[in-house]
């Protein structure tokens, strides 16, 4: 039976320690790997009620730097995928918006999704709940299994 797992992408190191650990702990060939990244949108400025020209043209360059991103970042975890032997049919889906924590769960929702994969970078608990987190966000709205790979503790820690 086919799963499809979606794994969320960044290109930090918390991402790329999720994919390292599906590939240890979970690696099944029929799997489909759905390789989510999610990118926030350029601000938009606005001069005397309207937008100028030239922020039109600097919302589509970021908008371009964003898409030309996400294309290099395609191609990394293709490549990493290679290392680790992972020989999966994969797919790479890129969103811009705000909100990277409700667009993994509506990207899980869309492809019906087995299981959500991601990193975390650690945060505490006093601090993930004034800055939010999207990995909580993923884990208490995707109403799907998740699992939050955290981040290897400091040598000596207990």
């Amino acid at each position: 039976m086919t799963r499809k797992i979606l794994i969320a992408v960044d290109g930090s190191k918390h991402c790329e320690r999720a994919l390292e650990w599906y590939a240890s702990n979970m690696r099944n060939s029929e799997d489909q790997l759905i390789f989510a990244y999610v990118v926030e949108p350029p601000p938009v400025t606005m001069g005397a009620g309207f937008a100028s020209a030239v922020s039109a043209d600097l919302y589509a360059n970021s908008v371009n730097e964003a898409i030309q991103a996400g294309k290099r970042l395609a191609s990394q975890t293709k490549e990493k995928c290679e290392t680790l032997g992972l020989q999966n049919h994969t797919r790479f889906l890129e969103r811009m918006t705000s909100g990277a924590g409700p667009a993994i769960v509506e990207i899980a929702n869309e492809e019906d999704v087995s299981l959500i994969v991601m990193g975390n970078r650690g945060m505490g608990t006093l601090r993930r709940t004034f800055l939010g987190s999207v990995s909580d966000y993923v884990l208490h709205h995707a109403h799907r299994p998740t699992i939050i790979v955290p981040p290897a503790k400091p040598a000596g820690a207990s």
